[in-house]
């Protein structure tokens, strides 16, 4: 019995250690410098009692990134937005006039869309009714006249990005017609991409 704890305790372990065996630390009797300091790095620092000067002595100063000079301007107010809204000046039932034609003289002429044209119609139809009873603003109007010109004029890239923004800013207005008008557009997007095909 004394052999084997004699053994155990004066020789090195003959294995190598596993994932979770306590690292083996080398303990020596002499410090080899004495004079060192140890970082107390667990001493706690006392919060200070009273919110006056610290008497202490003044604090050192703290290297803090430089404060940004340029200020955010501020947003636009939504009474400036209803402001531009009001300056708009349009014909209404004749800026509503140009966007049909265009658009009904687009989905007659497009022969490709089949069933899609049905569709498409009503929905241009269901455009021409809220326009009519007042539920589209000015903004609307002038971006939709916009619109169809865009597609007069091949634009098909102007007219996709005024699409876009009426869904992204007028979504509750648009969103039950804009779909038809966005099948169109991308009808004569391909379309005008085939035509460029056939040329070559």
């Amino acid at each position: 019995m004394e052999n084997c704890d004699s053994t155990i305790t004066g020789s090195k372990a003959s294995y190598d250690p596993g994932w979770n065996d306590p690292p083996s630390f080398a303990y020596n009797a002499q410090q080899t410098t004495p004079n060192r300091p140890r970082n107390f790095l667990n001493k706690r620092v006392a919060f200070p009692l009273s919110g006056g000067n610290n008497s202490s002595g003044p604090t050192p100063p703290v290297n803090l990134p430089p404060l940004p000079t340029n200020v955010v301007p501020p947003l636009p107010s939504l009474t400036t937005e209803i402001n531009v809204q009001e300056n708009i000046v349009v014909d209404t039932e004749c800026a509503l006039k140009e966007v049909k034609d265009i658009l009904i003289t687009f989905l007659e002429t497009s022969e490709e869309l089949g069933s899609k044209a049905a569709s498409i119609k009503k929905r241009i139809e269901s455009m021409e009714n809220m326009w009519l009873s007042g539920k589209l603003n000015k903004q609307i109007q002038v971006q939709m006249r916009d619109l169809a010109y865009a597609l007069k004029n091949d634009d098909h890239s102007k007219a996709d990005e005024i699409h876009k923004a009426l869904m992204v800013d007028h979504v509750s207005a648009v969103s039950m017609w804009m779909p038809g008008i966005k099948q169109l557009i991308y009808h004569c997007i391909a379309r005008s991409e085939l035509l460029a095909i056939d040329k070559e």
